[in-house]
């Protein structure tokens, strides 16, 4: 079930009566009892993509997160202010987790580290993806701590991101143990050049939403 509209959601998970596994809810819920209703009525979910939530969404977040036991691949178009949490929450509560799609936003210090390779949740992750965030230098060397040895993590990708450079030596020297490693089009700061201007799709690609 892709991209739903909201007046579809009630329908659509009474008719699978509990054995939705794929599940990419719409931009602006109209409610926060739609995503209440797919959390009391979804447990067999195992990807779940969320839009942008509201601040009410985001506070409740991490105690949805206990619902999905199942769940494996999580899509995140916005990352939550209370994203330490929800990473508490699926360590705990998701043991089949292995794919972490953050796809914009700031990323900060309390946030890198619940995806350090220290953490709970780091432990479960074969695949992370923080594309299009605003990714201090600080924070993304944070998370890619301890890669290499035993982590699991197979594919980590921070491609189209503000904060820090694709040609970083020591960024790129943490992430060599990573089997797929992909940083480009990664800058320090926001100044796009003529060059990824002129007439590709690289300025589309491009674009952070920093919260």
């Amino acid at each position: 079930m892709s991209h739903l509209q909201p007046r579809c959601i009630w329908l659509c998970v009474a008719r699978a009566a509990g054995t939705v596994s794929d599940l990419a809810l719409p931009p602006l819920l109209a409610a926060s009892s739609e995503l209440d209703h797919v959390a009391a009525e979804c447990p067999a979910l195992r990807r779940l993509a969320l839009p942008e939530l509201s601040p009410a969404d985001d506070a409740r977040l991490p105690s949805l997160v206990p619902r999905w036991r199942r769940l494996a691949h999580l899509e995140l178009d916005s990352k939550p202010s209370s994203f330490p949490a929800v990473a508490a929450a699926l360590a705990l509560h998701c043991p089949d987790l292995a794919v972490l799609r953050v796809t914009s936003g700031s990323v900060k210090p309390e946030d890198a580290a619940a995806m350090a390779a220290s953490s709970p949740l780091r432990g479960r992750l074969r695949s992370l993806c923080l594309d299009r965030c605003y990714l201090p230098r600080q924070e993304l060397l944070a998370i890619l701590a301890g890669c290499g040895g035993g982590t699991p993590l197979h594919e980590f990708t921070a491609r189209w991101c503000v904060g820090f450079d694709d040609k970083d030596e020591e960024v790129l020297g943490r992430g060599a143990a990573i089997e797929r490693f992909d940083i480009g089009g990664s800058r320090l700061l926001d100044e796009p050049d003529g060059d990824a201007t002129n007439g590709d799709d690289y300025c589309d690609s491009s674009y952070v939403d920093v919260i």
